[in-house]
Parts: C-alpha cells; structure tokens; sequence
C-alpha cells in the first residue's frame, strides 16, 4: 500500500502545473507504458492449468532536461505492474529501470538501477521477450541490479561501446562488471544489421560471453546469440544458443523460435511458434505456443525449474497495448 500511495504521489508531481520547471521549454516529459495480459494453459508435467498472466506490464516516466548547448540531464523512472493477480502486494508494484544521468558528446552516464550492458545487448533479437520463452528462461545474463553506474559512448561508423558497474554492498561480494562492444541499430531502421558481443564478470554469481546477432533478409527479421557461461564458485558451467525469425504479412507477424543450452553433456531446450496480429502500431493480440524439454541435473534453470526429464508445454492468447503522452 505504501508503494501504491509513492506511485500516485510520484503521478501528480509529474503533472505540467504541480511543478513550474517542467513548463520550461528545454524540458520534455513523457508518461509511458504497457498493458499485456494473457490467458495461458501450463502443462509442466503434472497436467495442465490455466491462469491469466500480465506479462510484464510497465508504466513510467521519462523526460531530459537541457542544461547548456552541449548537456543535458536525462531521468527514468519505471515500475512494473501485475495486471492479473494482486494476492502478493509486493508484486503488484515492482520496481524496473530508474536511473539519472548527464548525456552530451562524450555519451551518455546514468546511476541508479538499470538492465546490465549484456541483457540490454541482445537487442531485438528475442522475439518472445517477457512470454514463457523468454531468452532469460534457459540463459543466464537477464540482470537488472541495483547500484549502478553505466556508461554508453556516442557511436562512430555505426560502432559504440558500453559498460555496467554493479556495487555489490558486500564485502564479501565482489563488485561486477558488464561491458560489450556494439555494431548498428538495434531495430534495424537505421541499419540492416545488428551484432553486440558482451561479457559478464562477477554480476549476479556468474561469468558470461554472449554474442547475438539480428539481421533482414527480404522481409525476414533473423536473430541469433550464443552464450557461454560459468558460476563464480566453478559449480555450473554450460553454453547454448538461440536462433529466431519473424516475417510480416499483412497486419500479421508470424515468428518462431529455437534455444538450447547444454551442461555436461545433457541439454535443456525450447522450441516456439506464434502469431501477432496488429490493429495498429500499439496495439496487437497474439497467440503462441512454446514446448520445453528438461534434462539437464546439475543446475535449475529458470525455466526448467528442478524437473529434469520433464516434458513441458504452454499455450497463450492475449493482447498487447503500449501507450504514451
């Protein structure tokens, strides 16, 4: 209840009276978000049951502020919302990406809580992002830490580096570090391709290298991102991969995905298909379905859980709305 009540309060301070320098013409304001809720079937071995899900629904705030010709300071500040169930009211409001910063032709730095360097690296290249077969479900690498100072450089011949500190608040802990090199545009507007190589050191009890790779052929969007990764303490070692494709027809995207990661010689993999259809750039209903296989036994990967040898399957339809003033 105390977050809800920070979270209104936050709401109307951002409105345009409530605060005379956000009337400033050198400020910008935006209030955005994401309502995305489905109704889902899980079958993880033990039969299949059916719930509602808010697939990682969002708002926020973001706005920048120009300081002279060459700087300005820039804010987020996102929560996540569960849509769908309120039992748990520390879930109901989660906080996401919130962070301040100066950006100006050295770049950009922010501080605060912000997603990793590698987990922001991956681009576009997932195509079931926030669904069951989301990348984080089998790799590891999809952090969002507190305490942390990132650092983006302005881009040069379509080239651009980055890097995360995480201060870990334990002396026992070491601090982590995230950091890539970068090649393109993400979106694949402003380029035809997209490659990032990124690597974790001591971030969230793991080592991490990770390649990925978006690219058009045709009308075919086509991504890829290889992971090889190793816990701190030396007890889980594995790498896999990931391959993904989307094509547009009409007001529909189709898209498939394949993932897989191997330890030891045994091997969890997920394999999905779905469709979106779009009524228009913001908002969309969707269907998909997603088959896991588990087998791995040394570690419980987030999607697998602890079933090795289990057979899963999921089957979602919902609908998608993002917004923004």
């Amino acid at each position: 209840m105390n977050k809800l009540l920070g979270i209104a309060a936050l709401a109307a301070l951002s409105v345009p009276f409530a605060s005379p320098s956000l009337a400033q013409d050198n400020d910008a304001l935006t209030v955005y978000g994401r309502a995305n809720v489905s109704l889902q079937s899980n079958d993880e071995g033990n039969g299949a049951e059916t719930e509602v899900v808010s697939n990682s629904s969002r708002f926020g705030f973001k706005g920048f502020s120009e300081l002279n010709d060459e700087l300005e300071v820039f804010y987020q500040l996102e929560f996540g919302i569960d849509l769908a169930d309120s039992s748990d009211n520390d879930d109901a409001v989660s906080n996401r990406n919130q962070v301040v910063g100066l950006r100006g032709g050295f770049g950009e730095v922010m501080i605060g809580r912000y997603d990793t360097l590698l987990k922001d690296s991956q681009g576009s290249v997932d195509q079931f992002k926030d669904y069951e077969a989301d990348l984080k479900a089998l790799f590891r690498g999809e952090n969002r830490p507190d305490n942390t100072l990132t650092y983006y450089s302005p881009s040069y011949n379509n080239f651009s580096v980055g890097v995360t500190y995480v201060a870990s608040e334990n002396d026992a802990v070491d601090d982590g570090v995230s950091f890539g090199l970068l090649y393109g545009d993400d979106k694949l507007k402003k380029t035809n391709f997209y490659a990032a190589l990124a690597v974790d050191r001591d971030v969230a009890g793991y080592d991490i290298e990770q390649f990925s790779v978006h690219t058009k052929a045709g009308d075919f969007k086509l991504g890829a991102a290889l992971q090889q990764f190793e816990s701190t303490n030396g007890q889980f070692d594995g790498d896999g991969y990931l391959l993904s494709a989307a094509y547009p027809y009409n007001n529909w995207v189709f898209k498939g995905q394949y993932q897989s990661v191997d330890e030891s010689g045994d091997t969890d993999a997920s394999f999905s298909a779905g469709a979106d259809y779009f009524f228009s750039g913001d908002t969309r209903v969707y269907a998909w379905y997603t088959g896991r296989e588990c087998d791995i036994q040394a570690y419980a990967s987030r999607g697998c859980g602890a079933s090795p040898g289990v057979s899963q399957g999921y089957f979602a339809v919902g609908i998608r709305h993002d917004f923004s003033w």
